[in-house]
C-alpha cells in the first residue's frame, strides 16, 4: 500500500473553508460537515462559532501522526482530553477527536487565551466522512489511482489489469470493513486502514469492475457500522471498444488509460422554440448549441475558464439559458438570440441545479445548503433561502419550488411568494439527486441513485411513493424527464433508461442507450427522447415508439471560441477591522482587469465547511477609491465600516463587466469586530 500524495493531502487537509457566522458553537465531521452524524474518536472534526481564536493559522505536522495540541494561542479539549489541532481562525477550528473519548455526549471546550468557550459534542463508534478535493465535502472525491498514484478520472483497467482506487475518509469504525457504493452498486473493498503518518486520515482501497466503464460522473458513499457518509463523485472513463463506430471516432484513434479527456459532457437542455439542444462541456468550458434538424453544432459559447459547468436550463420562451458555474460560485446567463454569455451572477458555493420561474432563476447551492433567487432582468440575487445540506435538483410547480437536499436526505418545499421553507424527511437511505415536475398532476419525481429507485411526491397530500428500478436493470438513476404521465429516468450504471407511469407509480420497461446517460429531455413535437451519453460523448435521439436510437450526434466536436478568466481572490489584507473605522483594503489574485466594484455580503446560509451563502449586500460597509493595477493582480480600495454595521463575517464579491463573481471560498471573507 502506498501513502497519500501531497497533492491530495493539500486538497483535503490544506483547505480549511471560509468562516461562517454562527450564533452558537457547533461541531461537525471535518470531511462531510454533516451536523447530524456522531463524530468518531480519532477522526477529523470542525468547530464553527464566534471569537474562537484570535489568529488564523494552519498547523505543521510535528511528527508522523502528530499535530500540535495548541495553535495560534488556542487549544481544544473533549471530555478533558487535549485534541490535536490542524487549523484555527476566529470562526472555525479543525481538530482531531481524542482517541480516549467514549461514545455519547461529551463536553467540548475551546481556550483562546482570554476566555474558555464550552459546548457539547455527540460521539459514536463511527461517523464516516469522505474528503473532497474542494474541501467542502461535495464534488470530486479525494481519490487516487492505486497503481499510478494520480487523481482521476479513472479507467476500469490500469496497465491492462483492474484499477484500484484509494479513497480518503475519516470516522471509520476500524473494527469492521466499510461498505462502498458507486452509483448505488456495492464494490469490492480490498483494504482499509489508517493512512500512514496522518492522524485522523483513513484510506479505503476498492476495485473497479469492468462493467463500470463509461458510466461518467457518478456518486459515491461509504457506510461504516450503520452510519453513511456524505456523497462525493468520481469520473469513470469509457474503454476503446465502446467508442468504435461512434461519431467523431476515426481510424488510428485510441484511448489512454486513466487520462482525462479534453471534453467531458455534463448536462443538456432542450429548446423547443428552435429545435436545438444546449450541451455543457465541463472540461472544455463551453456550451454547444446543437441543431436537431441538421444534427450538427451550430454555435459554441465560451464560458469562464475552469468553471465546471454542471447544469443548464432554458427559460419558457427559449430566449435565455442559465448555466451553473460550480467552481466559480456563480451562474452564467446566455442570450440565445446571439448565442452569447451576457452576464455572470454570484451565488452561494458550488451552484448545482437550476430552474426558471418566470423571470426569476432558482439556483441550488450544494456547498451552501441554500437556494439563490436571481432576477434575470436586473441580474441580481434577490433572495437567499436556506434549504438543506447538498442542495441539488430543483423543480417549480406553480408557486412552489421543490429542492432535493442530496447530502441531508430530505426535500425542501419553498413558497415562491413568501420564501418560507418546510422540509420533508425521506425514506431511510434516500439521497435525492434530480427532480422533474408535473403541474397538471401536482406531483414531482425525485431520483434516488444510491437506493436505485425514485420517489413520486404528491404535493397536495405531502406523501411519497417509493419505486424501485434495480429489478428492471435500472442502477444509478440520475436524470429524469416527464412527458405527460410518462416518466423517463436515466440509469448511469447500466446504460439504460427506465420508463414508468406517474399515476400508477409502476415501471413499464427499461431500454438500452449509450454508456453514461447523464441528461434527458423530451422532444414532444417529434415524439423523441434526447439522451446525453457522457461515456461516448454523444447526444442520442431515441424514437419513443420503438425505443431505439435513431441518431447519434457528436456533442464534442467544436473548439472554444476565445477564452476569458473570472477574477480569483487569493488573499485579503487586513482580514478584519473594527466597527466605525476606515481602512485601506488590499486584494491579491488574478483576472482583476475590468473590476468595477466590491460588495460585502451578509451571511445568507450555512455552507458545508463554512462560508457565506451569497446573502444580501451590507449597506453599512462603504467602498470608495477603487484602484486596480495594470497586471490585474491587485485591488486597493478605501473601506468605511459604519457604526451600525453588525459584528460578524462578510463574503467579498467583485463586480465585473459580466456581472458579479464570488471570491475563493477559503480566502474571500472579511470580519467586522468590536
Amino acid at each position: 500500500m502506498k501513502t497519500i500524495s501531497s497533492v491530495v493531502l493539500a486538497g483535503i487537509l490544506g483547505i480549511a473553508g471560509a468562516a461562517q457566522s454562527f450564533a452558537q458553537m457547533s461541531v461537525t465531521n471535518g470531511a462531510s460537515f454533516d451536523p447530524s452524524q456522531p463524530i468518531a474518536a480519532g477522526s477529523f472534526a470542525t468547530i464553527f462559532g464566534q471569537n474562537l481564536c484570535s489568529h488564523t493559522m494552519v498547523a505543521d505536522w510535528i511528527a508522523p501522526d502528530r499535530l500540535p495540541t495548541a495553535l495560534g494561542g488556542c487549544s481544544v479539549a473533549v471530555g478533558g482530553a487535549p485534541a490535536m489541532m490542524q487549523f484555527v481562525s476566529p470562526t472555525q477550528i479543525n481538530f482531531i477527536m481524542p482517541m480516549s473519548v467514549a461514545s455519547g455526549t461529551s463536553t467540548l471546550s475551546v481556550q483562546n487565551g482570554s476566555q474558555m468557550i464550552t459546548g457539547s459534542v455527540i460521539t459514536g463508534a463511527s461517523g464516516p466522512g469522505m474528503f473532497s478535493l474542494n474541501g467542502m465535502g461535495i464534488g470530486e472525491g479525494a481519490m487516487l489511482n492505486g497503481t499510478m498514484w494520480k487523481m482521476g478520472p479513472f479507467s476500469t483497467t490500469t496497465n491492462g489489469h483492474p484499477t484500484y482506487v484509494s479513497m480518503y475518509v475519516t470516522g471509520l469504525d476500524m473494527s469492521m470493513a466499510p461498505t462502498v457504493a458507486i452509483g448505488g452498486i456495492p464494490v469490492d473493498v480490498v483494504w482499509f486502514g489508517s493512512a500512514p503518518g496522518y492522524a485522523g486520515l483513513q484510506q479505503i482501497n476498492v476495485q473497479l469492475s469492468s462493467g463500470m466503464a463509461g458510466v461518467g460522473r457518478v456518486p459515491v458513499t461509504v457506510m461504516s457500522n450503520g452510519q453513511v457518509s456524505n456523497i462525493t463523485f468520481m469520473h469513470v472513463l469509457p474503454n476503446e471498444a465502446m467508442m468504435q463506430g461512434m461519431p467523431g471516432w476515426g481510424p488510428g484513434m485510441t484511448i489512454v488509460e486513466n487520462m482525462a479527456r479534453g471534453r467531458e459532457l455534463s448536462s443538456m437542455a432542450f429548446n423547443s422554440t428552435n429545435n436545438t439542444a444546449l450541451v455543457t462541456d465541463e472540461e472544455h468550458d463551453v456550451v454547444r448549441v446543437i441543431s436537431l434538424g441538421t444534427n450538427s453544432t451550430v454555435a459554441t459559447i465560451t464560458l469562464p475558464n475552469e468553471s465546471q459547468a454542471h447544469s443548464i436550463e432554458v427559460n419558457a420562451t427559449g430566449t435565455m439559458a442559465a448555466v451553473a458555474l460550480s467552481a466559480k460560485a456563480s451562474i452564467g446567463l446566455i442570450d440565445l438570440s446571439q448565442n452569447k454569455l451576457i452576464s455572470t451572477v454570484g451565488t452561494g458555493y458550488y451552484p448545482s441545479h437550476l430552474a426558471f420561474s418566470g423571470t426569476n432563476l432558482l439556483v441550488t447551492n450544494a456547498g451552501s445548503g441554500s437556494v439563490s433567487v436571481i432576477d434575470t432582468i436586473t441580474r441580481t440575487v434577490t433572495q437567499t433561502v436556506n434549504t438543506g445540506l447538498g442542495a441539488s435538483g430543483v423543480a417549480v410547480v406553480g408557486n412552489t419550488a421543490v429542492v432535493a437536499n442530496m447530502q441531508a436526505g430530505s426535500i425542501s418545499i419553498l413558497n415562491l411568494s413568501t420564501f418560507a421553507v418546510s422540509n420533508l424527511p425521506l425514506p431511510p437511505g434516500s439521497r435525492p439527486r434530480q427532480i422533474a415536475s408535473s403541474t397538471s398532476a401536482n406531483k414531482v419525481v425525485i431520483t434516488t441513485p444510491m437506493a436505485n429507485g425514485f420517489l413520486i411526491l404528491d404535493l397536495g397530500a405531502s406523501t411519497f411513493k417509493q419505486v424501485g428500478t434495480s429489478t428492471w436493470n435500472g442502477m444509478g438513476p440520475g436524470a429524469v424527464a416527464l412527458n405527460g404521465n410518462t416518466v423517463y429516468i436515466a440509469n448511469q450504471m447500466t446504460a439504460s433508461v427506465t420508463v414508468a407511469d406517474l399515476v400508477s407509480a409502476t415501471v413499464v420497461k427499461t431500454f438500452p442507450v449509450d454508456p453514461g446517460p447523464i441528461a434527458l429531455a423530451v422532444n414532444i413535437a417529434k415524439n423523441q427522447l434526447l439522451v446525453l451519453a457522457e461515456g461516448t460523448g454523444t447526444l442520442d435521439v431515441v424514437d419513443l415508439t420503438s425505443h431505439r436510437i435513431i441518431a447519434r450526434i457528436n456533442a464534442s466536436d467544436t473548439e472554444t471560441q476565445g477564452r476569458f478568466m473570472m477574477p480569483l481572490i487569493s488573499s485579503i489584507s487586513p482580514g478584519s477591522a473594527l466597527v466605525g473605522t476606515t481602512l485601506t483594503l488590499q486584494l491579491l489574485g488574478s483576472g482583476f482587469q475590468g473590476i468595477q466594484g466590491l460588495e460585502f455580503l451578509l451571511a445568507g446560509g450555512a455552507m458545508m465547511g463554512g462560508g457565506s451563502a451569497g446573502g444580501q449586500v451590507d449597506a453599512n460597509i462603504k467602498v470608495s477609491n477603487l484602484q486596480v493595477n495594470s497586471a490585474g493582480t491587485q485591488i486597493s480600495a478605501s473601506i468605511q465600516i459604519l457604526p451600525a454595521a453588525a459584528i460578524g463575517t462578510r463574503q467579498i464579491r467583485v463586480q465585473t463587466s459580466y456581472g458579479s463573481a464570488m471570491g475563493s471560498n477559503s480566502t474571500a471573507s472579511f470580519t467586522v469586530t468590536k
